[in-house]
Parts: C-alpha cells; structure tokens; sequence
C-alpha cells in the first residue's frame, strides 16, 4: 500500500493549489505511542477504489529536508482506512526489537520497516515530519512541519506559541519560550509525542504547503498515548457524501470541542430539523428533533459517555453534515 531545498519548496507551494475535497487520499491517524508502537492511517475519501502503489510515506528527521521514504502496497477502498504499521512482530524481541502492542497489530494492513538501517520511515517520533507524496515527490499530505527550526533536542509541535514556561528542572526553576509551536524540553506539552492524533472530520484534504508553524490543534484532536481503538476506520464530511454535496454554503460549528462538562453546543447557519449523536461503532447516543427556524442548540451529552462522539446534524433543506468531536 502500499531535493534539494529548492526543488521541496517549489512542490510545497506548486501542489497546494491543486488540493480538492474529497479527492485523494489523506492522513486521518498518526500513532506515537511507546516502544515501537507507530502506525499512519491513511483514509480514501473519494468513491473509487485507489491503488496504493502509486504513493509513499516519507519521514523528514529533526528539522532536516532529506527524505526517508518507503513505498506502499495494496488496495484502499472508497471510504476505507488503510493502517500502516511498524514491522516489529518477534514476540522475543527486546531493547529496540521489543514486538508491537498485540492490540496495535491486529490493526494493521500493512507491515513496514523492520530494520532501520535498511528504512528508517517508519521509527518517526515527535519532532519528526511524515508527509504521503506520489514517487515523482509530489505532495499529498503533510503531518508536522518540514525543515528547521526543529532540532533533536526538540520534542515536538503543540498549540501554545509565544509562552514562557516555568517549570522545575533538578529542583531550580528554569524558564523556556515556545516559539513557533516548538515546545524544546517541554516534552509534556508536545501533542505529537507519546499521544494518539485523530485527524478532524472537517479535513477532507491533505496539506500540500509546508505548515509554518505545525499548530497541531487546527486539524487534529489528541487522544492518549498507546490508544489504538479508533484505528481501521475514519469519518469525516467525505465519508456521507460525495463531492458535489459537499459543496455548498453551509457553515456549521460545534463547541466546545473537546466537550469537558457534557454540553455541546450546535450552531449552524441554515435551520437544523435533527441532530443525531452516535459513537464510533454506530450505536445511537441521542436524537434530537428540533422545531422550525432553529439555528442554535445546545445538547446534554449523557454522562457516562465518553470517547469519540459523531454528531450528524439534518438541516431544513434535507442536506446532513457531519462532525466529530472528543467528550472526555
């Protein structure tokens, strides 16, 4: 499933302009977790089968612009997920050869890299970028941000940017500033290390221009380290309609997003009939109907749920748009 600076740059910027809904495939999830647990889900979003052959996946390490890339295989069908894994399976293995998490494993469509000094895409971590580009090095997607100033001392990308931080450092307190999203030895705050990203369902195409910065939280919600449920299937507005539908006038937000005290709030711009919430296995959550010329609700998520929430809201018009958002 399976440069120069210059000649990067140029495809950064020339690709960008091309970039459609719905029409190629993207990164829907990014796996950092312990050990040897990665994985990159890729999700077809258009209404054809696409064969793998004909893309890869490439690793940018620590600020650099040389590529480690690896050619993928298979088949991903319409509106399908396709989960690429670290081949890391000897149940014997220890130190660096310590096997993949059995639960990430069975995951998996497709095994890659199991030695690093042959290809080392797939051993990404935090402060590394992952792009999905054709073989001729066109750019499909891209997951971080490529090139500097991102260094090995750097842990990752987060959402706060001009911060001062002060945190205890061997019992002194020790100031640092984040700048451009880089969080430097504040691995704690850094989104891309040791967590789960889930790409959000408002994303129906990749990034082909190189993000300067990486805020992670524009396009991506955080889920905990070595979580791996929600791997093998993705949904975004892609995933109910096609492209035609897709286009249209609609402005719909939801808030807050993550929902921390079970109140969601749904504002639209057309008047909504029905709101339906669901949970990742398609079990309905709640309905709710509303009456006419209503633009603004307010749901009560029911307590115990948590996890990821699909909220699949029917305007007047009969035209059903779909979001994604995390209770926690």
């Amino acid at each position: 499933m399976k440069k120069n600076l210059l000649l990067i740059t140029l495809i950064f910027f020339g690709a960008g302009v091309f970039a459609q809904e719905c029409s190629d495939l993207f990164i829907s999830e990014y796996v950092e977790g312990s050990g040897n647990n990665k994985a990159i889900e890729l999700y077809n979003p258009t209404n054809n089968p696409i064969d793998l052959v004909n893309y890869e996946l490439v690793r940018y390490s620590n600020g650099a612009f040389e590529r480690n890339a690896v050619g993928l295989m298979g088949w991903i069908e319409p509106k399908s997920t396709f989960v690429v894994v670290l081949e890391k399976l000897d149940p014997n293995g220890t130190g660096y050869e310590v096997p993949v998490d059995t639960a990430l494993q069975e995951k998996a469509d497709l095994f890659l890299c199991p030695v690093y000094e042959v290809n080392k895409m797939m051993y990404f971590n935090g402060n590394d970028a992952v792009t999905l580009e054709k073989p001729t090095g066109e750019v499909i997607d891209i997951f971080g941000m490529i090139g500097p100033p991102m260094t090995s001392d750097d842990n990752g990308w987060g959402n706060l940017n001009d911060t001062t931080i002060t945190y205890n450092s061997g019992g002194n307190p020790t100031e640092y500033t984040i700048s451009d999203y880089i969080v430097g030895p504040l691995f704690w705050l850094a989104w891309t290390k040791d967590h789960t990203l889930i790409r959000k369902s408002d994303v129906s195409f990749g990034v082909t221009d190189n993000p300067v910065p990486f805020i992670v939280d524009q396009q991506w919600d955080s889920i905990p380290e070595n979580t791996f449920d929600y791997l093998g299937s993705h949904f975004c507005d892609c995933t109910t309609f096609g492209i035609g539908e897709n286009e249209n006038d609609i402005t719909l937000n939801m808030y807050p997003n993550p929902v921390v005290d079970n109140s969601l709030t749904i504002q639209s711009s057309e008047p909504i009939s029905e709101i339906k919430m669901f949970d990742l296995s398609g079990r309905i959550v709640a309905i709710t109907n509303l009456g006419s010329n209503v633009k603004t609700k307010t749901l009560n998520i029911p307590n115990e749920f948590s996890g990821i929430l699909f909220v699949s809201t029917t305007m007047d018009s009969g035209i059903t748009l779909t979001r994604r958002t995390l209770v926690k």
